[in-house]
């Protein structure tokens, strides 16, 4: 039984049944049984459906099984795991990666291991985090608060804080920066050359979550740091096989190879919990060939965020501007930012609306997320439906 103590609240918790898609194909879902055009997925190349992906998953499963029901400490460390490690650590930039159950588990794993790294060596943790980075990072931060003597979540981008805060650090404190590469609510880029320049100037690591950069930015699709001219250049990227590589799960942390080697054998995420299954591991390996060999997926993707943008830029709707497949439309009000989803909805577009506690008070907003499986016909159709919502005085900021 529910102790009385937390029941009560619970009872007044906002309920409503879960939504459930019904069926879903090429940017497409079903819902109530109707057909809509899919903005709420991170989806970006259209793997999760290419046969060539699909197909690499079927035939892992035909040779290893569904997964192999133990940790990578047992006997759940496969050939096609340690491949796609190594695959993903040339692609970002680093000598070795490790992969985990999530990004977020691997965003855990990053934290409690340099916290027992500090331990030993008689240090505390100085983390300096921006405002807006994911709520992994800030949990994988608070998990360790004991090891952590100074924490500063600096405002979104505002290196200026940044720097003072840096200088004041205790000098015999491990000192990381953290930061998401693209940011998930915003769709804007942390500027990692320049936090590159910073963590050098102040002998601290930086630390990189780039689950919504990696396979969408950059010339090849290697992520923010090669879109910055900084790839080769980042202490510690994470990211996730859950996004463009795939849309399945499984995360991993790509960094040295002694850092590696320690996050095998003292991460607590690894040892205790099962790694993506071999099938998702295929299916992303087949991922990244496609990315090596074919430029089509990222010149079509970016053609469709090209009119998104454009569209909402001439309806003079306030957005954040980028290259992003996330685009933003910024609401402000709670109840205007789920109305407008609604609208969408009724118009055959299925978007998310982001209110607090999602996303600070007073910034609701439309989360749009585009698809390489979007056609152009698709995307118009999402700029018609928006410029069909009224939208209220003093939308936006």
């Amino acid at each position: 039984m529910i102790p009385s103590v937390i029941s009560d609240h619970i009872a007044r918790a906002p309920t409503g049944p879960p939504l459930v898609v019904e069926s879903a194909g090429r940017g497409r879902v079903r819902l109530d049984s109707a057909e809509l055009i899919n903005m709420a997925s991170c989806d970006y190349l259209g793997f999760a459906r290419d046969p060539r992906v699909t197909g690499a998953a079927i035939a892992a499963i035909g040779e290893w099984g569904l997964g192999m029901a133990a940790t990578r400490v047992l006997s759940g460390s496969t050939a096609p795991h340690r491949t796609l490690e190594h695959r993903l650590a040339r692609w970002v930039g680093t000598g070795d990666s490790v992969l985990y159950g999530s990004c977020w588990t691997a965003n855990a794993a990053v934290f409690e291991v340099l916290a027992t790294l500090a331990r030993q060596a008689g240090r505390t943790l100085a983390v300096f985090s921006d405002r807006l980075n994911h709520a992994s990072i800030i949990d994988g931060i608070s998990a360790q608060r004991k090891a952590v003597s100074e924490l500063t979540r600096y405002d979104h981008d505002d290196h200026a804080v940044l720097v003072d805060a840096l200088g004041r650090a205790p000098a015999d404190a491990l000192k990381i920066v953290v930061t998401d590469g693209v940011f998930s609510m915003e769709g804007d880029q942390a500027p990692l050359s320049r936090l590159v320049e910073l963590t050098s100037a102040h002998d601290a690591l930086l630390v990189v979550d780039d689950s919504h950069g990696i396979g969408v930015l950059g010339e090849t699709g290697r992520g923010t740091a090669e879109a910055q001219g900084a790839l080769g250049q980042i202490d510690i990227i994470t990211g996730t096989l859950g996004k463009a590589l795939g849309g399945a799960s499984g995360g991993f942390v790509a960094t040295t190879p002694d850092l590696v080697t320690t996050m095998r054998a003292t991460a607590r995420p690894f040892i205790f919990s099962n790694n993506p299954p071999t099938p998702v591991v295929a299916g992303a390996l087949a991922a990244l060939d496609i990315l090596a060999d074919d430029p089509r997926p990222l010149a079509d993707l970016r053609a469709r965020i090209g009119g998104l943008r454009e569209g909402i830029t001439r309806l003079g709707l306030p957005t954040v501007p980028g290259e992003h497949p996330i685009v933003p439309v910024l609401i402000g009000d709670d109840v205007a930012a789920h109305d407008a989803a609604r609208h969408l909805r009724r118009h055959q577009v299925f978007a998310t609306a982001l209110s607090h506690p999602v996303v600070p008070r007073g910034e609701a907003r439309l989360r749009l997320q585009v698809s390489v499986n979007h056609s152009p016909q698709d995307i118009a159709e999402v700029v018609e439906a928006l410029a069909g919502w009224r939208r209220p005085a003093g939308a936006g900021r």
